[in-house]
């Protein structure tokens, strides 16, 4: 009689258990985290809100520079874009 009770109430228990883990697994996996993450928590800029003062995880534009690139000396040919390999 033992055997039958028990048995069936840690049944319950593993699917349950099981069925919480597993929603909390996908959860996981499934979450994104935006490429600036890392920015938006340690240093994040005033343009980088809304006019509701909430954070705005939009996309944005990376643009890098060489060390010692000077702008005045800008031409149209120095632009590479990223199909262009």
């Amino acid at each position: 009689m033992y055997t039958v009770l028990f048995s069936v109430l840690f049944l319950i228990v593993g699917v349950l258990g099981g069925w919480f883990a597993a929603e909390r697994y996908i959860a996981l996996i499934t979450a994104t985290t935006h490429e600036f993450e890392e920015l938006f928590e340690e240093n994040p800029h005033p343009e980088l809100f809304d006019k509701d003062g909430n954070l705005h995880r939009g996309d944005y534009t990376v643009i890098n520079f060489e060390p010692g690139y000077d702008p005045s000396n800008f031409s149209p040919e120095d632009i590479i874009f990223p199909d262009d390999d």
